[in-house]
């Protein structure tokens, strides 16, 4: 768990924050509260923590100073600040101490999970590596917020007004950069210098660590210019990144579509498994798409017949699914080869039928904090291995009345379904229903179809470019703020961060 501090003079407001949210669901505790500066500091040379949260006016210290003081006792800490009101002058003090976040009292809770999420992978990153470059800044998590379509117009035009920040030309586009030695923060740093520096371009870190492109001209065709000439430098003048590739999105006219360019280039960027590497993949290139579709499908389902045979088996399926990925053979980015390996074991999930879903959530987890593609393979095996033994466990004899409401469930799921109108078609008293529903499958009623409905979300998430409330409609959840709530709940994460893994 990573260890949480929170600092206020207003006790009110530590405990409302501790208790907004379930800190142990996003992998943080809350290990202190003071009320003031110097008690913080006077803590933080005793203890270790990751995460500050701090008022900026306080008695005695401000924010600001405390934040300046904390990080000659320790580097590695990532700070949130609350703030009453709009105080641009301290933000801006904030920034280039390399704030996270800045929060209005009242702690809007949405924004709070968010950051909390960005800090929680950020942490994970930067402590399992051997360098800790500490260049998380706010303006990459408000852009990063932009690209996700998760922050109004005025509040993103606000806060990119603190960095001096206008974006005024004619045309824009989100290009993605994947290189072979991108976990190599020097040279990660000096390439994104380099860019800022030589093109109209501003970059960001993701919370991946992924480098994001956002070039700006006057003509569509300048874009197009800056992206194969920045392809053309990495090849010849820049090596030492290794192997690369840079997915172009399209071009847009202003930064409200910003979201559909990235959307195109994240696409793009799966092509990598079909191309050689060190070269621009943009809407122009010629790929048969519907033929690698079919590839991939025909390989999932290879695997997914292997995962019904043997343990020697499933070793088999899964080398033959990364030799098709081209993982050993040339250069993919090892985000392009977790996308791939998320939506082999939903397809996987859905193929067998296994009513028990805590195996396949737990699974995608892992994969979300992969940062490699051996801890990816590992993930997989691991995942079919734990499949397979629950196949082998599982009890066959399923009563008919089970087996027939399961499957009219699977068919309707996106109809109002409770045990009432269930036992009424089938004739079957609900209480007795309920009772056997749970002895056979191990789950409550609701529970099952619950998470079923959001399986079926992932899906379209992964498979459409539908908005999120709409998706919540058609897989069954009338209110989508319900859809919402239960989407973060159990897949921890939002429906828009899920669709961008």
């Amino acid at each position: 768990m990573y260890k949480v501090l929170l600092v206020d003079d207003e006790p009110i407001i530590t405990q409302g924050l501790q208790a907004l949210l379930n800190w142990e669901d996003y992998g943080f505790e809350v290990v202190y509260i003071a009320q003031d500066g110097e008690e913080a500091l006077a803590y933080m040379k005793e203890n270790t923590i990751h995460l500050l949260v701090t008022d900026i006016m306080m008695p005695k210290m401000t924010g600001l100073q405390l934040i300046e003081e904390s990080q000659k006792i320790q580097s590695h800490i990532k700070y949130i600040i609350l703030s009453g009101y709009q105080e641009f002058d301290y933000v801006k003090q904030g920034m280039r101490l390399g704030i996270e976040n800045y929060l209005l009292k009242p702690v809007d809770e949405e924004e709070l999970i968010k950051t909390v999420q960005a800090v929680s992978q950020k942490l994970y990153t930067s402590l399992n590596r051997a360098h800790d470059p500490e260049f998380t800044t706010l303006k990459d998590n408000t852009l990063w917020r932009l690209l996700n379509g998760e922050i109004e117009k005025s509040d993103w035009q606000e806060r990119l007004s603190l960095y001096e920040m206008s974006f005024i030309q004619s045309f824009y586009n989100v290009s993605i950069l994947h290189f072979t030695n991108d976990r190599d923060m020097k040279k990660s740093k000096q390439l994104r210098r380099y860019i800022e520096e030589n093109y109209s371009a501003t970059c960001l870190y993701n919370p991946d660590q992924e480098l994001i492109i956002i070039f700006e001209a006057e003509r569509e065709d300048i874009l197009v210019e800056y992206n194969k000439k920045l392809t053309w430098y990495l090849e010849k003048a820049y090596a030492e990144i290794g192997n690369f590739f840079l997915s172009m999105g399209k071009a847009v006219t202003s930064i409200e579509d910003l979201e559909d360019s990235y959307i195109l280039a994240r696409e793009l960027s799966l092509y990598q498994i079909c191309l050689e590497a060190n070269m621009l993949i943009s809407d122009k290139i010629n790929i048969d798409k519907q033929q690698l579709l079919r590839v991939q499908q025909e390989y999932k389902v290879e695997v997914a017949k292997r995962v019904l045979k043997s343990e020697e088996e499933i070793a088999k399926g899964i080398k033959q699914f990364f030799g098709a990925l081209h993982v050993g053979e040339s250069y993919v980015s090892h985000i392009v080869v977790r996308k791939y390996t998320i939506d082999l074991i939903s397809y996987i999930h859905h193929s067998v039928q296994i009513d028990k879903y805590y195996n396949h959530t737990s699974a995608i987890e892992k994969l979300v904090y992969a940062s490699n593609i051996e801890q990816i393979q590992e993930v997989l095996q691991d995942y079919c291995d734990e499949l397979i033994h629950t196949i082998d466990n599982q009890n066959d004899t399923r009563s008919p009345i089970v087996q027939n409401v399961l499957e009219y469930m699977h068919a309707n799921y996106n109809q109002e379904l409770s045990l009432k109108t269930l036992s009424q078609r089938f004739h079957v008293n609900p209480i007795y229903l309920g009772q056997l529903f749970q002895k056979e499958l191990g789950v409550v009623f609701s529970e099952y179809i619950n998470h079923y409905r959001l399986e079926k979300a992932k899906e379209l998430l992964k498979s459409t470019h539908l908005r999120a409330g709409e998706i919540g409609k058609q897989v069954g959840y009338s209110d989508t703020t319900y859809f919402y709530k239960q989407f973060k709940k159990n897949v921890g994460a939002t429906p828009t961060e899920w669709r961008n893994i």
